[in-house]
């Protein structure tokens, strides 16, 4: 279940486009709303989880799906 922010307890400091680069704390010069800043940290949680999984598999000799990497480049760069 996500719980969401109130644009009072609202931080962001996904992009360059932040107050004096210390994070925004209102809906800030992006626009962006609490919401979609804290879905983007959650996509960055997984991915990273996901990363980790498919380095210690690849380790261990197993092979990585195409999927996998296009998924974790769109979610990141697109």
């Amino acid at each position: 279940m996500c719980v969401f922010v109130t644009a009072e307890q609202m931080f962001c400091f996904q992009c360059e486009q932040t107050r004096l680069r210390k994070g925004c704390t209102t809906v800030g010069v992006c626009g962006k709303t609490p919401q979609v800043a804290e879905l983007q940290d959650l996509l960055v949680h997984v991915i990273k989880g996901l990363s980790l999984y498919c380095n210690e598999a690849a380790k261990m000799g197993g092979r990585i799906p195409y999927e996998i990497y296009d998924f974790t480049f769109s979610a990141l760069f697109r």
